[in-house]
């Protein structure tokens, strides 16, 4: 499988060409960029810098969605033929019944878009280009292949584009890749080939500069970048029909079918036996209201839209109602590494300083700080000057901090970057300007001692020299009392390479060659574990320096430690992980990020544990490809950590799951993901750190980004389909037991026991109230306890099926020989035994919601009997049943007729007699 790249007509593989080569094929000079007339010519060649519009639906679309459906043509061919025959009043009953299903899916449907649409940020971009040797700022959608990019600490990267030039240039390719810290840019070039993330001399659409400044010709527009080539994928890709849908379609295609043919049936024997056409017909209307259940549709709708308004309430978006129950059968869910179960934001997590001390960081909820590893950190001196260093080498600032004193031009120089967030979301990760790390070693030092950071933020800076991505260190020189400290820090070998002496125990002592070997060494390994590392430094003296000494004092420094950085998990992380441990759904992480870093947060999450074996948990992208193709595809199974992952890898990922059986849910927040995304069974994207294109193709959006969410929203799922499911065999039961009714009698004299109008009429009440009532049920307290359902399960299993057939017989001999009673022993007229059928099973029918308890369950006390809204729907339904009956026009429209005690008697006894013998028959089940 050939990893999908963005493709350009001038230049091929420009991070492996000279930045000369690019400028040559892309005939542009860097110190003029192109002329108005050569702009104009591109973008008739090239076309406008965009990403080609996917297809939304329109409101129509919406609306006519939720009428392609098989149940709904059957009640609508029948509602036709109540017409043409003549029967006004029952093809508008059948209509009004197919109206409320339809505005119901499409009214949730339509505020999830609204909800949605509310989420999106618009902003229109704009770039800074050359054109006829002049800057100018013009709107991103107009820049062409060619035209020279210059970008700066703030900006967004409005093209694909060879780096030239850079100093200090810092991006932020997170919502790209996934890397989670900045990626370092420079205008050399790449000898061999390389993946996206590693790709330093390429600027790309859509991801953020973080620091410096940096000059590229732009290579790649609109659908020929990067970010184009996922946009595509994401076009090409059609997701599959939900679950639910399928079995619900196939459910009612055999519904369908088993109809038809007793209707054909019956129109062949009655048309033999001779009788009328008209009544032929309206026997088989009779079976058509009977067999299909016209409040299935609504039920659905109503039990997923209930979930879609509880989930919404814990901030999950579900932009289709069918996706909550989707959730609940998922049996794998791939998740993003960062912003998903990360902060993405940098957070100091360690510190190692001579003797191999290593003290440990943890924060708490509330964003304070616990350093553990020394008994008393705070009077170690080699924390002290770590602390001091922290604060003074240091070009960030915090939100809302001020700064008196020291560098004035610090608070204009300083643009906002990628960890600018609200201060109060986020304590413990830091929010302001500046570099991610600065800003996580000003957060770490204001959590350990707040008077001490406002004391040190306050001295004089005298000399600073900032990072240089050649000397890869950076510092500044303080005025104190009569001395001048100087505080450095930077990465590991290029800080050590300037130290001289090193504090060990509170002394300073000479740094060897041996020493500094080795601790490059113990770099090292903290970057295997996933960490950033930097090296941190000082030295007090007399003098100012001036001249060339001014200019490079970062000289003979004293060596004190390493801090290591993380991207620190979620909080709530763990126990979701947990949580999906118990339920039996599978994790795996899939990230473009680093696999030390990958593996470690992946230890902190308790995705894997921390002796797991790593060559059956954690792969590679570089070695995905070929256990995909088939070599070696079964390992894939095991596999926990997939990093260095690039977007068609996950959407291969996706397929290949799937293609196991496997019910995929995908959670993401970068543009990368918009492709996983929208495959997946169930696509789950990030609300505030999430990007426009991973929203837009998703099922739902967290608005918390809480990965905690997705569990809530996965039991809300399991006890939907529970409550789906009981509702069925509720309604499928009744209903089977109409058409043995109508078939047993009718087929034996030739009479209709029920009329459709009375059947449509009973239906209305069981098949939407009661059974409603069953659809919002809470669910058992332990679904979150058993493993998901095998998803080849039908929606209804042999056993289910032997149970409706169960309580269709019970119910059937009951009402049945309730009519052959009236009719034939005490020798009641037709309408009297009609109505001996319609009152007994219309009371049996709402009775029988009480059979649906678990056969485990309590009689008297279960889930049926503690759900409130079963007692108002038997409530509400049996006032109807008794305001039809006692209304003159309601009754003559239902042929309702008056009737004795005894009959009523009969009544009675023949609606109890079910309720009695399912449940006596639940007790010896449950006994045995």
């Amino acid at each position: 499988m050939k990893k999908a790249s963005a493709s350009n007509s001038i230049v091929n593989d420009p991070y492996l060409q000279s930045a000369q080569d690019v400028l040559r094929a892309l005939e542009v000079d860097p110190e003029e960029g192109l002329s108005d007339k050569e702009v104009e010519k591109r973008r008739k060649k090239f076309g406008t810098n965009i990403l080609e519009d996917r297809k939304k639906e329109s409101v129509w679309q919406l609306l006519l969605a939720q009428v392609m459906n098989p149940v709904i043509y059957l009640l609508s061919a029948a509602a036709l033929l109540a017409f043409v025959f003549g029967d006004i009043a029952e093809g508008i009953a059948i209509l009004v019944v197919l109206l409320i299903n339809t505005f119901i899916g499409f009214w949730m449907e339509f505020k999830a878009r609204k909800s949605m649409e509310a989420l999106k940020a618009i902003d229109k971009i704009q770039a800074n280009v050359l054109r006829n040797g002049e800057k100018k700022t013009i709107d991103a959608e107009a820049i062409v292949p060619g035209d020279i990019l210059l970008v700066e600490s703030g900006d967004l990267v409005a093209a694909d584009a060879r780096l030239l030039a850079a100093t200090e240039l810092g991006l932020d390719e997170s919502p790209l890749t996934g890397e989670s810290v900045p990626v370092a840019k420079t205008p050399e070039t790449i000898a061999d080939e390389k993946q996206v993330a590693d790709r330093t001399n390429i600027l790309f659409k859509g991801t953020a500069v973080t620091t410096g400044t940096g000059k590229a010709a732009v290579y790649g527009t609109g659908m020929q970048t990067e970010l184009g080539t996922i946009s595509a994928l994401v076009g090409e890709e059609e997701k599959d029909s939900t679950p639910l849908n399928k079995k619900l379609n196939r459910l009612t295609k055999n519904l369908i079918y088993v109809t038809l043919g007793l209707a054909l049936a019956f129109l062949v024997a009655g048309w033999v036996a001779g009788k009328e056409i008209y009544e032929l017909i309206q026997t088989s209307i009779a079976w058509t209201i009977a067999a299909i259940p016209e409040g299935l549709p609504i039920v659905a709708s109503i039990a997923l839209a209930r979930g879609m308004l509880r989930l919404a309430k814990k901030n999950v978006i579900v932009k289709k109602l069918e996706a909550v129950e989707t959730l609940g059968e998922t049996t794998v869910i791939f998740t993003d590494k960062t912003g998903t179960l990360t902060k993405n934001q940098l957070t100091a997590s360690t510190l190692v300083f001579p003797t191999d001390t290593r003290l440990a960081i943890d924060w708490s909820a509330n964003g304070e700080v616990v350093v553990s590893g020394l008994d008393k950190p705070g009077e170690n001196r080699n924390f002290q000057h770590l602390f001091k260093v922290a604060v003074l080498a240091n070009d960030a600032q915090l939100a809302k901090e001020g700064r008196e004193g020291g560098d004035e031009s610090l608070q204009e120089s300083v643009k906002p970057s990628t960890s600018e967030l609200d201060p109060e979301s986020e304590p413990q990760a830091g929010a302001g300007l500046g570099d991610p790390l600065e800003l996580a070693l000003l957060h770490f030092s204001k959590s350990v001692d707040s008077s001490r950071f406002e004391r040190l933020r306050e001295l004089p800076r005298e000399l600073h020299d900032p990072f240089d991505s050649e000397a890869m260190v950076m510092g500044a020189v303080y005025k104190e009392e009569e001395s001048y400290y100087v505080a450095g820090k930077g990465a590991a070998h290029a800080f050590l390479d300037r130290s001289g002496k090193i504090l060990v125990d509170g002394e300073v002592k000479a740094l060897s060659e041996e020493e500094k070997s080795h601790w490059s060494d113990r770099n090292d390994q903290l970057s295997d574990e996933g960490l950033r590392v930097l090296a941190f430094g000082y030295k007090v003296i007399d003098r100012l320096p001036e001249g060339e000494q001014a200019e490079d004092f970062l000289r003979d420094m004293i060596f004190i430690g390493l801090v290591g950085f993380v991207d620190p998990p979620r909080l709530e992380v763990s126990t979701a992980m947990d949580t999906c441990a118990k339920a039996g759904i599978r994790v795996v992480m899939v990230t473009g990020d680093h696999p030390g870093t990958a593996r470690n947060i992946g230890e902190k999450v308790n995705l894997i544990d921390e002796q797991a074996d790593e060559v059956a948990l954690a792969m590679s992208g570089k070695h995905l490809n070929a256990k995909l193709d088939g070599a070696g595809s079964d390992e894939l199974a095991a596999v926990r950590i997939f990093s260095r992952v690039d977007p068609s890898q996950k959407l291969n990922l996706i397929k290949y799951f799937q293609d196991q059986g496997e019910i995929v849910g995908m959670t993401g927040d970068g543009i990368n993901d918009a492709p996983a995304l929208k495959k997946a069974n169930i696509g789950i994207a990030m609300g505030k750190r999430g990007t426009q294109v991973a929203q837009e193709v998703s099922d739902m959006v967290l608005k918390d980004d809480a990965f905690g969410s997705i569990v809530k929203a996965i039991e809300q799922g399991r006890v939907i389909f529970g409550n789906i499911r009981k509702f069925i065999m509720y309604q499928l039961s009744y209903h089977l037991s109409e058409i043995l009714i109508i078939a047993l009698v009718s087929f034996s004299l030739f009479t209709l026991p029920l009329l459709p109008l009375q059947l449509l009429f009973l239906n209305i009440l069981s098949d939407v109230f009661p059974a409603l009532a069953l659809g919002v049920g809470e669910g058992n307290a332990d679904v979150m306890s058993v493993p998901p359902k095998d998803p080849r399960e039908p929606l209804l299993t042999r056993e289910h099926w032997m149970l409706i057939v169960v309580y269709a017989l019970v119910l059937t001999a009951s009402i049945s020989g309730a009519y052959f009673f009236a009719h034939a022993v005490w020798g009641l007229p037709e309408e009297i035994s009609n109505n001996v059928a319609f009152f007994s099973l219309a009371f049996a029918q709402l009775l029988h919601v009480f059979n649906m308890r678990e056969g485990k369950e309590n009689v008297f006390f279960n889930q049926v009997t503690r759900n409130k809204y079963i007692w108002m729907a038997l409530v509400f339904c049996m006032s109807l049943l008794a305001l039809a009956y006692f209304t003159p026009e309601v009754s003559e429209v239902l042929s309702f007729q008056q009737m004795e005690g005894r009959v009523w008697a009969l009544i009675v006894g023949a609606s109890f007699l079910p309720l009695i013998l399912i449940q006596a028959m639940k007790q010896m089940k449950k006994e045995l």
